[in-house]
């Protein structure tokens, strides 16, 4: 007998029943539609995500597959599923399971190192000065961590566009059981369009408690040389990112996007983590299919 442990995992459940529903329903009426709902792109280029955590090398960007879903209510957008409850011109709610976004840094291939995730997520960078835990750190046997899954969120999205200004929030809970966390994220973005150029400002936060951050970033005694055991708390992270595109012609468009991502200090006071920030930058040519 399979035991659901709590309130929210029963609505998670129901909630995957609603996407298999709709697929269903969505497999169904594409033979009837003359017009395909779908869109894929594909970008080839040049870029880095930064990897804070010691000794895990930078992650490179060459190709970033990008794809869509829009349907009456369900819709895909790259790794996020959801399925629309309201919508009206300048609002909208909707139903969100995404994945998890810190095991990219753990996890030598993740698919999340393959699409840009810009909706909530990621120059210099500035080292912590703490001689303790850099001294910790070395000590540290990377064989012993235990592994950091990649873990579905599900919960709320609320958007709303106030002159000319998006503004997005997401409220979300760990459902696949690795650690019971969950997480607030904030992004307020500016596009500008001038002929062929498109501009994005997007300002963003990512508020994870303690649950959260201990699962990615904790040390327990276990894992710990010595009696260096680290349990943070919850934290803030905060981001900015520019984005770029100017249209080439029907098929091909020229990208760039480049974000800075601020860890809050129960991240970046990890014995694990070695900066205190994350620099994403890529730049090459979108194939519109």
């Amino acid at each position: 007998m399979i035991i659901v442990k709590s309130r929210f995992h029963r609505t998670f459940l129901a909630f995957v029943a609603l996407l298999i529903l709709n697929l269903s329903i969505i497999a169904q009426s594409w033979a009837a539609e003359d017009e395909s709902r779908w869109q894929f792109s594909i970008g080839l280029g040049l870029g880095v995500r930064t990897n804070p955590v010691m000794d895990n090398d930078d992650i490179p960007l060459v190709i970033l597959p990008q794809f869509s879903y829009q349907g009456e209510r369900f819709f895909i957008q790259n790794l996020d599923l959801g399925y629309n409850l309201f919508q009206n011109n300048k609002q909208e709610l909707n139903i969100l399971l995404t994945p998890s976004y810190d095991q990219i840094f753990f996890n030598e291939w993740d698919i999340s190192n393959f699409v840009d995730r810009s909706n909530l997520a990621s120059m210099a960078g500035g080292a912590k000065d703490s001689p303790s835990l850099e001294a910790n750190n070395r000590a540290i046997d990377k064989s012993r961590l235990h592994d950091r899954h990649v873990a579905a969120l599900a919960g709320v999205e609320y958007s709303h566009t106030i002159y000319d200004v998006d503004i997005q929030v997401q409220l979300l809970q760990e459902a696949t059981g690795y650690y019971d966390g969950n997480e607030a994220r904030l992004a307020i973005s500016k596009s500008i369009n001038v002929g062929k150029h498109d501009v994005k400002l997007t300002l963003g936060a990512n508020w994870q408690n303690a649950a959260t951050i201990n699962y990615f970033y904790g040390l327990p005694e276990r894992e710990s040389p010595g009696n260096f055991a680290y349990e943070p708390n919850a934290g803030l992270t905060s981001l900015l990112r520019f984005d770029w595109a100017y249209q080439l012609d029907e098929h091909w468009s020229l990208r760039f996007f480049t974000s800075y991502r601020h860890l809050s200090h129960s991240i970046s006071n990890s014995p694990l983590v070695t900066e205190n920030n994350v620099v994403t930058a890529f730049a090459g040519g979108v194939y519109h299919f």
